[in-house]
């Protein structure tokens, strides 16, 4: 843009001798490749410690590994850093104004979220086939294939992901999902198919399509309110209603706890039913069972089923209030400090207590363990001898 000085300058009579001015040129851009971010740049090193230049495209596809509704992930291969990467790209047959606009929101919003806990994005760029983005390959698989092999009762699984594994990884996936929340994002479409379980213990929260600010006014792209969009199976009841104006972090909180259901109960939070519209009812007007019997019939630890439930409430303001608020209640649990709620999760909570007591007083503990001892030992030898006496 021409400032005002600028333009007077330019707009004044020529001294004697002096040649016009001529204004810079507009930058030419480059026109898109079909090499997926263009050539390598990186020159390689042979033996001999000589310098070759690259042939080769920077992202070299390998296969496919994974498709949505909008978009597919593909594995690639960066030739220069040397490093399997993930590239999703809008799907060919899918490719609209709204779904551009959604695909480069989530560009936009996952750059804003630098977390272990959410995959980053790496590079964007635009080839022949559309536009698409460059992500950290994640090394493992979907937290809804560890569950599928849990309900096969694969041995290997079964050992590694125990209840408190499991109530552990689940955690991660809260604290990311709390970072989101704190800048203002929200997920909207968190399911077992969009966490990735690292061979390391990463949890990692993909797919960020739906995801929007809290409270921002609705854009290209946005889903409008009566429209439904997201995963039936997971998705709260003002979602299942079309009621995106309302949509909010409570609306992720109920996702995430159908989700630990499902993971610890290996079972849907609600019969699955026979279509869509359905299974959209049930999730708008069923409510789920209620602790005691759900945690008797799946096995299901009950102070963890306890702190599902209000989770899982069809009124957003008796849910968690917050991500925060359940992340209290899972450290609650894992410490042994749950709320007392039923006969079960007194005697846990009890249990806790004495942990505690023995991780503080440790000669305390002993000091007691020993009284108990020799009081029950005298207790049972009061006993055998009033039997002998009465016999």
């Amino acid at each position: 843009m021409t400032s005002e000085a600028d333009a007077t300058l330019a707009d004044r009579p020529l001294l004697s001798g002096e040649r016009p001015t001529q204004p810079p040129s507009p930058p030419m851009l480059a026109p898109p490749s079909a090499s997926r971010g263009g050539m390598a740049v990186l020159p390689t090193i042979d033996d001999g410690a000589r310098r070759v230049n690259p042939e080769k495209a920077r992202y070299e596809s390998k296969r496919m590994i994974g498709e949505g509704a909008f978009g597919e992930v593909e594995l690639a291969m960066d030739n220069d850093i040397d490093r399997p990467v993930a590239i999703k790209r809008v799907r060919q047959d899918m490719v609209s104004a709204d779904n551009i606009a959604r695909f480069v929101s989530e560009v936009q919003v996952v750059g804003r979220l630098e977390h272990p806990g959410i995959v980053p994005i790496h590079d964007v760029g635009l080839d022949d086939s559309g536009y698409f983005f460059v992500m950290k390959y994640i090394d493992g698989e979907t937290l809804e294939s560890v569950i599928a092999k849990l309900r096969k009762k694969d041995p290997a699984y079964t050992k590694k992901f125990t209840m408190e594994h499991r109530t552990q990884l689940f955690l991660q996936l809260c604290r990311a999902v709390q970072f989101a929340h704190a800048r203002g994002i929200i997920h909207l479409d968190i399911k077992p198919a969009n966490v990735m379980v690292g061979h390391f213990g990463e949890v990692v929260l993909m797919d960020w399509g739906l995801a929007k600010r809290v409270g921002a006014a609705p854009t290209i792209g946005t889903p409008a309110v009566g429209m439904v969009c997201g995963t039936p199976m997971y998705m709260s009841p003002e979602q299942a209603r079309g009621e995106n104006d309302r949509t909010d972090e409570r609306s992720d909180v109920y996702a995430l706890c159908a989700l630990f259901w499902e993971l610890l109960a290996l079972d849907h939070y609600l019969p699955i039913k026979p279509d869509v519209d359905a299974l959209l009812l049930a999730v708008c007007n069923e409510a789920p069972m209620r602790p005691i019997p759900m945690h008797h019939k799946y096995a299901v630890p009950p102070d963890l089923a306890w702190l599902i439930a209000p989770g899982l409430e069809k009124n957003p303001a008796q849910r968690y209030q917050t991500v925060g608020d359940l992340c209290v209640r899972i450290q609650q649990a894992i410490e042994g400090q749950a709320p007392v709620q039923c006969p079960c999760t007194g005697l846990k909570r009890a249990g806790g207590v004495w942990s505690d007591f023995i991780d503080n007083h440790p000669l305390g503990a002993l000091a007691i363990a020993a009284l108990t001892g020799v009081f029950a030992i005298v207790g049972v030898a009061s006993t055998l001898w009033s039997i002998v006496r009465s016999g």
